[in-house]
């Protein structure tokens, strides 16, 4: 039995990662879907994709405001491996370092819990929108010199995600020569 806490609302569930991922996000399927039958698919996928990428940088914001503010690449690199060794995290993919740099962060992830389960719910597009998309736009929150690059997702039916970050510095603006008058 669970240990009482001070209102009954805080008390902890028995509830598996993976049918907590199927009930969460059950929901958002049948409703993306039924987006897409009242709008067209292509207008339902750009409202949800737009959408969720909104919310992603805002979640994302939030996040960082409770941390240290990231000044360089590296303490970039300490929160992200931080933040991947959480429970959560630890229980919802299995990643790879294979490659870390003075500038750049490369992770492979193997196993991906929201792949599997929207793959179980034939909705890897909405999938693909909903969890793997808004993590281009999402790099950035951290630090405006943050990029992220990836060419394939496990979602899209690859054998694994290759995220790799980058501490893009900014180049220098070429002047403008112009020839002196005599």
């Amino acid at each position: 039995m669970n240990k009482k806490t001070e209102h009954k609302f805080q008390e902890n569930m028995e509830l598996t990662y993976e049918r907590y991922f199927r009930d969460r996000y059950s929901e958002m399927i049948h409703l993306g879907r039924e987006l897409e039958r009242i709008l067209g698919r292509e207008k339902a996928l750009d409202i949800i994709g737009k959408a969720c990428e909104k919310f992603a940088i805002e979640s994302t914001k939030t996040q960082v405001t409770r941390t240290e503010p990231i000044k360089s690449f590296e303490d970039f690199k300490k929160t992200m491996k931080e933040a991947q060794r959480s429970p959560f995290w630890t229980h919802a993919l299995t990643l790879r370092f294979p490659k870390e740099t003075r500038k750049e962060l490369v992770f492979h992830i193997t196993e991906c819990l929201w792949a599997k389960t929207f793959k179980a719910m034939d909705a890897t597009d909405l999938g693909y929108l909903i969890c793997c998309k808004p993590d281009f736009v999402t790099a950035r929150i951290y630090h405006p010199k943050i990029k992220m690059k990836r060419t394939k997702t496990l979602i899209q039916g690859d054998s694994y995600c290759n995220h790799t970050y980058y501490w893009g510095e900014r180049k220098p603006m070429p002047r403008k020569v112009t020839k002196e008058k005599v």
